[in-house]
């Protein structure tokens, strides 16, 4: 069976006639070599040139899908961008909003008072109380001592002086209170005892005055009553039942004697006027008023500041920027959503944009492709060129071995030209054409032809 089928076959019945031939077998060796080739590089060339068209395939869904997925990325970048700007802008306000709220706990917390609320209230009014007692002492000394006699000049002279108080209260707030409360170091409790012991020698020492002065007067009083019921006794001795029965010598010396007791009174109150303890107690006593005004003052004003500023302006204001912030945190939250729904699309665009084939590797794949295809064009046309050069030699060496008459020549010129002629037309036998002769040499093929075309005739 394998042997039928190599006698049909197109290499075996060429190779068997060269062999009955004795033509050399190598012209046409060199033939199958080069049309071999020439046949495996027309596959390659037909499998670069399939290639090159994938390639272009690829390239133009490659550029269509990155194009459509570029444009769809940008509309997520900007919507990153915006919701990324809005994020930070309502963080910086919570920020900003927090920051304040530090700044006003702790000013809050360094404003706080140690003394409660209710000594704020009694120290404000042992202040005013002392004001006002400094405020009739003044306006005694303006109205008596300086004869200002109009009442409105008067009492304005004499609030000005008992306003000196609260010209001495940020003196001691600033010196003496503030450093106590915010600062206190061993030099501020020094300077504190220093100034409580003062305050302590000062205030008893005008108390010891004061009490002297009040012991005077007590005592002068008790001798102004005195003088006075003596006087009245006096009076009283002088009215008798018959006026006829006293004497003008008696009733003179009667007189005298109360003239003598009213100078006597009118010597106390000298001397009340006049005492060193008298003048001591007046000007200690307006220098304590207004010293402890400016104290007590001085303590009420910074506790009730304070629990005005608690109570009033930083608690208010740090619960509406807490409220501020709760509602900043929800829309935070919100933006926050957003701006993660736009990361992820945009990360997924990225995604499926880095999955799709790189341009410039597709079109070097292309270049390398053609440039191979170029190539084996290039050995394509060398394979050809030896293809048809053994073709001829094979042929040239075939009708050389032949011995034919004029007249056979002819006639084999003219079948071998139909022959050809059948054989352009005929596509369906890839394998090179040869000559059906059933075995005969040519010039028996060629007789036997011209015997079947006069039979016919």
């Amino acid at each position: 069976m394998q042997e039928n089928e190599n006698y049909y076959n197109g290499d075996f019945q060429h190779g068997y006639v060269t062999g009955v031939e004795n033509i050399d077998k190598s012209t046409y060796e060199g033939y199958l070599s080069s049309h071999v080739n020439f046949e495996w590089l027309q596959q390659r060339i037909d499998e670069k040139k399939n290639e090159v068209y994938r390639i272009d395939n690829e390239i133009a869904i490659a550029k269509d899908k990155r194009k459509s997925i570029f444009d769809r990325l940008q509309e997520f970048t900007i919507g990153v961008n915006t919701h990324s700007q809005n994020v930070k802008y309502i963080e910086s306000r919570i920020d900003e909003n927090q920051q304040r709220i530090n700044h006003l706990e702790k000013k809050r917390n360094y404003n706080e008072s140690p003394y409660s609320f209710l000594a704020g209230i009694l120290y404000l009014l042992a202040g005013v109380a002392f004001v006002a007692g400094d405020l009739i002492i003044s306006h005694e000394i303006v109205a008596y001592a300086l004869n200002i006699r109009n009442n409105i000049e008067a009492w304005s002279f004499a609030i000005g002086l008992a306003m000196l108080s609260i010209l001495l209260k940020p003196a001691y707030e600033r010196l003496v209170e503030q450093p106590y409360i915010h600062d206190y170091s061993p030099k501020t409790k020094r300077v504190y005892g220093i100034f409580q012991a003062f305050l302590l020698i000062f205030t008893v020492g005008t108390m010891f005055i004061l009490g002297w002065f009040r012991y005077e007067a007590y005592k002068t009083d008790k001798l102004k009553d005195g003088i006075n019921k003596q006087i009245k006794a006096m009076q009283l001795n002088a009215q008798p039942l018959d006026p006829t029965a006293i004497q003008p010598s008696e009733n003179q010396a009667l007189i005298q004697k109360m003239d003598e007791q009213l100078k006597a009174y009118d010597q106390l109150n000298i001397s009340l006027v006049n005492s060193p303890w008298a003048l001591f107690s007046f000007v200690l006593s307006g220098i304590l008023f207004a010293i402890a005004g400016a104290i007590c003052l001085g303590i009420a004003f910074p506790i009730l500041q304070a629990y005005w500023y608690r109570w009033f302006q930083a608690s208010p204001a740090i619960n509406k920027l807490k409220k501020r912030n709760l509602k900043l945190n929800d829309e935070l939250k919100t933006a926050q959503k957003l701006l993660s729904e736009q990361v992820v699309n945009k990360s997924i665009l990225e995604h499926d944009l880095s999955l799709l084939p790189n341009l410039d590797e597709l079109k070097a794949e292309k270049i390398a492709t053609q440039k191979e295809i170029e190539k084996y064009l290039q050995d394509l046309k060398i394979a050809n060129e030896e293809q048809r050069s053994y073709t001829f030699n094979d042929g040239f060496a075939k009708g050389q071995a032949t011995e034919l008459t004029d007249e056979e020549r002819e006639t084999l010129r003219i079948e071998t030209l139909r022959q050809f002629q059948n054989a352009q037309d005929s596509k369906t036998d890839p394998t090179p054409k040869v000559y059906r002769n059933n075995g005969l040499r040519p010039h028996q093929a060629l007789r036997k032809v011209i015997t079947d075309q006069f039979n016919q005739n």
